[in-house]
């Protein structure tokens, strides 16, 4: 397969997918996905489709592993690239302890997950913090740091 084209692949498909979909800052949520693959510093592009994919199977396929993983299939992603973003996905009736193990247990999700905590722990995009944001803010630095023992 030539250099690129998953990387190119995974920027339409985001592209598409979050097309008229805002954060909680009200920001188009494109942003967040290339925020997170700026922020895991890899070069390899096969992290790099992880982390521009990684809430895909979450947010638009509303956690359903079998119908997300039939649609990066269908758009020719790699086993690699499926499996970081399956690890990286919560799924309904799954407790955090499980969604943090499942994480933990694939190395391209553990380097995903915390370039996504750090950037879903900046408070500064908020329009303003409520209580509820810092206990958030809270869990996720406790999980970055556990991720960070793994790494």
């Amino acid at each position: 397969m030539k250099k690129g084209h998953q990387l190119a692949q995974m920027l339409l498909v985001i592209a598409t997918k979050f097309d008229g979909i805002f954060d909680k800052a009200g920001s188009p949520y494109i942003l967040h996905c290339l925020k997170v693959m700026h922020y895991s510093r890899s070069e390899d592009e096969e992290v790099q489709c992880i982390c521009l994919g990684h809430d895909i199977i979450e947010d638009i396929f509303t956690g359903n592993i079998d119908n997300g993983v039939m649609f990066l299939k269908m758009h020719g992603f790699t086993h690699r690239i499926i499996n970081g973003i399956v690890c990286m996905t919560k799924v309904p009736g799954e407790t955090y302890e499980q969604y943090k193990a499942k994480v933990g247990s694939n190395p391209d999700s553990v380097i995903a997950k915390k370039a996504d905590l750090r950037h879903n722990s900046d408070i500064k995009r908020l329009k303003g913090v409520t209580p509820k944001d810092i206990a958030r803010t809270i869990r996720y630095h406790e999980f970055y740091q556990e991720l960070e023992a793994i790494s």
